[in-house]
């Protein structure tokens, strides 16, 4: 069996397993079943969603990152009359400034690190999903099906569905190599 086909399996069973226990609520009630599911199809695609875009924002930035600029303000402090290392370019000799200085750049570079993870909040694969999660809302109270205690343990549950199955899908093991 390939590599993908495990990675799409574990998922897929997992999906089966909730939508079968969800059926379970039929026979209790048609409307109960359709709040807990629709919230908890909805809830799960949002955390799937949001997972994927995150990971795919990781992975640009990671692409992004100079491995011979290793030297950071946690290195500094440790050694900061380079003792252990041939060449330093700028020596801070105050811990005071130079925190000073590490914070300012920060303040800087707020604007910049937000617009840099913009598009993991504005992506398509988390707006589809919360459509869905209001329309669905709505297709339940216009039909006055809408009920809150069911619609609300549906999103509970889809949370950590759609977590385990993003992390069969998203995430690489030592073995997925």
């Amino acid at each position: 069996m390939t590599m993908t086909m495990t990675k799409i399996k574990k998922p897929f069973l997992i999906l089966t397993t909730a939508l079968i226990a969800s059926l379970l609520l039929l026979f209790f009630s048609g409307a109960m079943y359709a709040n807990f599911t629709v919230a908890m199809l909805t809830s799960m695609t949002i955390v799937i969603g949001s997972l994927y875009s995150y990971r795919n924002m990781i992975m640009r930035r990671v692409e992004d990152v100079d491995p011979e600029d290793n030297k950071d303000v946690i290195d500094m402090m440790d050694d900061p009359y380079d003792l252990y290392e041939e060449e330093r370019s700028d020596e801070i000799a105050d811990i005071k400034q130079m925190i000073k200085e590490e914070k300012a750049r920060q303040k800087g570079e707020m604007i910049k690190n937000t617009t840099k993870n913009g598009s993991a909040w504005v992506s398509v694969y988390r707006l589809v999903p919360y459509a869905f999660l209001v329309l669905g809302f709505i297709a339940l109270e216009n039909n006055q099906a809408l009920e809150i205690l069911p619609y609300l343990v549906g999103l509970a549950a889809g949370i950590p569905i759609g977590y385990f199955i993003a992390k069969e899908l998203f995430v690489s093991t030592s073995t997925d190599r």
